[in-house]
C-alpha cells in the first residue's frame, strides 16, 4: 500500500495502522466508561450464579412492584407463604429432627438476540413439565415469565431450561426454606386437636350414662307403690328439671365436639396447604436482550479488546518498517 506523508504521521505508516490505532483508541475509551464498566460487572458476564440459603424467606412469583436498576426490569416481590396464625409461636425444633420440607424458590436471568422466541419457549417448557403461567409479558428487549412448578419435576425443568443460552448469558438465584418448624407446629396442633375431640366424646358420653342413670331411678321411684302423693310430685319435677339441663348439657356437648371436629379439619386443610406448597417451586425468567456489543464485551471483558487492537497496531506499524527497509 502505497501511503502519502500525513503532516506529523512518518511517510511509512500506513492507513491500516492509523485504522487499527483510531479504534485502539475508541474502545479503550469505550470500555473505560464507568457506566458500561458497571453495566458488565453487575449484568450477565459472570456466569452462572446460585444461592441456596436454608431459613431465608425469598421472593416468590406472586404480586410485587416492578423496579428499574440499570435499566434492568427486576421484579420485587413478597413470598406467597406466611405461617399460619397459630394460637403459639412456631416451636423450636430440635436438630434430632432431620426432616426436611423444603420450599424452593427460582429465579433466572437470560440475555438473547431474540427475547420474543425465547420467551415463548420458555413458557412453552414450563407448560411441558406440567407447570403453570402465572404471569408472563414479552417485548422486543425484555422478557419475563412467572411460574409454579411440580417439584418432582424441577430438576428435569432446570436441566432443560439452563441449555437455552450459554453459560455466559444466565444468572441463576435458588433460594430455599424449611418449613419443618411449620409442620412441626401444624403436629402440635393436631394433638391437641384429636385430644379435644376425644376429650369432648368422652365428656358427652357421661353425661348420657348419668342423664340415664338419674332418669331410671328418678322414674323407679314414681313408679314405687310406696311413694307418697307429695314424694311421686317431687321426683316427677325433678324428673323434668333433670331432662330440660340434660337437653342443655347435650346441646353443649355436640357444640363442643362439633367445634373440635372443625379445629381437627382445620388443621388437616393447614398441613395439606403446607405440604402442597412444599410441592411446588415458584419461579420466575426474565429475559433481556443483549447487542452484538456487549456480546463481545462478555466473551472479552476489561481492557482485553482495546490490547488486542493496540498489539495489531503495533504489527502493523512494524510491518509498515519492514515493508519500506526501516529498522
Amino acid at each position: 500500500m502505497n501511503n502519502k506523508k500525513l503532516g506529523f504521521l512518518p511517510g511509512y505508516v500506513s492507513w491500516l495502522t492509523i485504522v487499527l490505532a483510531l479504534i485502539t483508541i475508541i474502545t479503550f475509551f469505550a470500555i473505560s466508561n464507568p457506566r458500561m464498566q458497571y453495566a458488565t460487572r453487575m449484568g450477565f458476564g459472570g456466569g452462572m450464579v446460585e444461592y441456596s440459603d436454608v431459613g431465608l424467606v425469598p421472593p416468590s412469583a406472586g404480586g410485587g412492584v416492578i423496579m428499574m436498576e440499570d435499566g434492568v426490569m427486576n421484579k420485587m416481590v413478597s413470598p406467597d407463604y406466611y405461617p399460619y396464625p397459630y394460637p403459639y409461636p412456631n416451636p423450636e425444633v430440635p436438630v434430632t429432627d432431620s426432616r426436611e420440607f423444603l420450599k424452593i424458590y427460582y429465579n433466572a436471568s437470560m440475555q438473547t438476540r431474540d427475547v420474543p422466541a425465547l420467551t415463548r419457549r420458555v413458557e412453552t417448557t414450563v407448560r411441558g413439565y406440567g407447570g403453570r403461567i402465572d404471569n408472563e409479558s414479552s417485548a422486543e428487549k425484555y422478557g419475563y415469565v412467572s411460574f409454579a412448578l411440580p417439584q418432582a419435576k424441577y430438576d428435569a425443568f432446570r436441566t432443560e431450561l439452563e441449555s437455552f443460552v450459554n453459560g455466559r448469558f444466565l444468572k441463576v438465584n435458588i433460594s430455599s426454606q424449611n418449613l419443618l418448624s411449620q409442620k412441626v407446629s401444624i403436629e402440635e396442633q393436631q394433638k391437641q386437636a384429636d385430644s379435644a375431640l376425644a376429650d369432648y366424646k368422652t365428656a358427652r358420653q357421661k353425661l348420657i350414662s348419668a342423664h340415664t342413670s338419674a332418669v331410671q331411678s328418678l322414674q323407679a321411684k314414681i313408679n314405687d307403690v310406696n311413694t307418697s302423693a307429695d314424694e311421686k310430685l317431687l321426683f316427677e319435677q325433678q324428673l323434668i328439671k333433670e331432662n330440660s339441663s340434660y337437653t342443655r348439657n347435650l346441646a353443649n356437648a355436640d357444640a363442643n365436639i362439633k367445634y373440635a371436629q372443625d379445629w381437627v379439619k382445620g388443621v388437616q386443610t393447614q398441613d395439606a396447604t403446607l405440604l402442597a406448597n412444599v410441592a411446588t417451586v415458584n419461579g420466575t425468567v426474565s429475559i433481556q436482550w443483549i447487542s452484538l456489543w456487549d456480546m463481545i464485551l462478555v466473551y472479552l471483558p476489561g481492557l482485553w479488546i482495546p490490547t488486542i487492537f493496540a498489539i495489531l497496531t503495533i504489527l502493523s506499524f512494524i510491518n509498515d518498517r519492514r515493508r519500506l527497509g526501516i529498522r
